[in-house]
């Protein structure tokens, strides 16, 4: 007897309903945007607001890393009485590294604005400044929400954070308006402004405070989440050296052309983000001496994202110019080579960020940051040896050899502690494919005879 792949997937399924849902929803509000914006804005001031959404990615990052997951650890391993202290902790810990990185950004805002020949970053960072203040409220809800498995709840609220960045550029473009890079910033703020508020009411019940022993709790997030924290950091600078390197030598419109090119090869990662959000609760339960299970849960979960990047990733190689006439417009077309180099990236990183989401869970962050630091440094030396040999394409060619070598790392650490096969990963590909195909198989045949019934 067949097992119904939805009852025997049915914690992922269920958990992944609405993750996919917002991640889908945000995916398509993001390449509407990307669409109309590589529409209205010249080349130039696409690479610079590129720019802008690294670094704000950089800074977000970094305030959720230091905080998510030694939360959501802790959340699932403390009594009831010591949830409310947890959370002040952590709602503090999250407004003090968002104030200290708002002050950063401020002062130094004209330095990375100079160093990335990009003049109007220096205003755009200030704004988004303010949008780190305000978002501290967005990034507790979605703290507490995660911690609770409600991921209905952080699928709304971040639908309607892309839905406010969206509307505004979809007016422009009907309108056919004047847009610039600082107006983008400012609709930047006032988009995490609105959904920090109905985060705030959505969250409402579920947020409790108290000040008793919160501060031993505040060590003891930061004691856990340092590492998370810098791990993230170097693998988002590991990860954006190449386009900072792009707009150092060769300006903002070499910068707009790559950049269309990793967000184009960054859809290939979408199923392994929306695995990575609903595995790091369930593999928190366990522990690394857990092995079994913690390979198991690898193996799956990295074989299910396969399932989609596989064919993403053939598209993309064999007709870059296509996707880049279609999605960004003929101007792009030039950097077609860059793209085929750049979807490569999307195959890998779903093996890279499950590894930090096993690393993390069980307790072991150090490992996942010295791995992702030494993936930084490397990438820097192997970038800027490959823009002086190639050019443009250099940078994408020196970061496909960054993650060659990380990739390796990474699957001897999983081989040594949990007995990780890469075999039995794409094996598990092949069997979703088939569980796929003879469910679609049972759908047809199901919908031809309710026809036949019919006629």
């Amino acid at each position: 007897m067949k097992t119904n792949i939805f009852k025997r997937y049915s914690y992922w399924f269920k958990s992944a309903k609405y993750t996919a849902i917002q991640k889908f929803i945000t995916l398509a509000f993001g390449v509407l945007s990307f669409i109309l914006l590589t529409r209205l804005l010249d080349l130039s001031s696409f690479g610079e607001w590129g720019l802008f959404l690294i670094i704000a990615g950089i800074c977000e990052t970094a305030r959720t890393a230091l905080i998510k997951n030694a939360f959501v650890r802790f959340s699932n391993q403390v009594s009831t009485d010591e949830q409310a202290s947890l959370q002040t902790a952590a709602f503090v810990l999250s407004f003090i590294i968002a104030f200290i990185l708002s002050l950063f950004l401020f002062f130094f805002a004209n330095i990375f604005s100079y160093y990335l020949n990009a003049p109007d970053l220096t205003i755009m960072l200030k704004w988004f400044g303010l949008s780190l203040i305000v978002g501290t409220l967005f990034s507790h809800t979605e703290i507490i929400f995660t911690s609770r498995l409600d991921f209905r709840g952080i699928c709304w609220i971040y639908c309607l954070r892309q839905a406010l960045l969206f509307l505004p550029v979809l007016v422009y473009f009907f309108f056919n308006a004047k847009i610039t890079p600082v107006g983008l910033s400012i609709i930047y703020f006032l988009s995490v402004f609105i959904s920090s508020l109905v985060g705030l009411w959505f969250g409402r019940g579920l947020l409790h405070f108290s000040f008793i022993k919160y501060r031993e709790w505040i060590f003891k997030t930061w004691s856990f989440g340092k590492f998370v924290l810098w791990n993230n950091i170097s693998s988002l600078l590991f990860r954006s050296t190449d386009n900072f390197i792009t707009s150092k030598y060769f300006g903002t419109t070499v910068a707009g052309q790559y950049n269309a090119c990793l967000r184009i090869g960054n859809l290939i990662d979408l199923p392994s983000q929306v695995l990575s959000d609903i595995l790091y609760p369930r593999a928190a339960k366990f522990s690394a001496t857990d092995k079994k299970e913690i390979k198991n849960i690898y193996e799956k979960s990295v074989g299910a994202s396969l399932v989609f990047s596989i064919p993403a990733l053939i598209t993309l190689i064999l007709i870059p110019d296509i996707v880049l006439a279609l999605l960004a417009g003929h101007k792009f077309i030039i950097a077609a080579n860059i793209l085929r180099v750049t979807a490569i990236f999307g195959f890998i990183l779903p093996f890279l960020k499950q590894f930090g989401t096993v690393m993390d869970a069980t307790g072991s962050p150090k490992v996942n940051f010295l791995v992702m630091f030494f993936a930084f440094i490397i990438n820097i030396f192997a970038n800027l040896g490959g823009v002086h040999i190639w050019g443009p394409i250099g940078a994408a060619i020196g970061t496909l050899f960054t993650y060659f070598i990380i990739f390796i790392l990474t699957q001897i650490i999983l081989f040594n502690r949990f007995g990780v096969s890469l075999k039995k990963i794409f094996s598990n590909t092949f069997y979703f494919y088939r569980l796929i195909f003879s469910q679609g198989k049972a759908f047809l045949k199901l919908s031809t005879k309710i026809a036949n019934d019919k006629g």
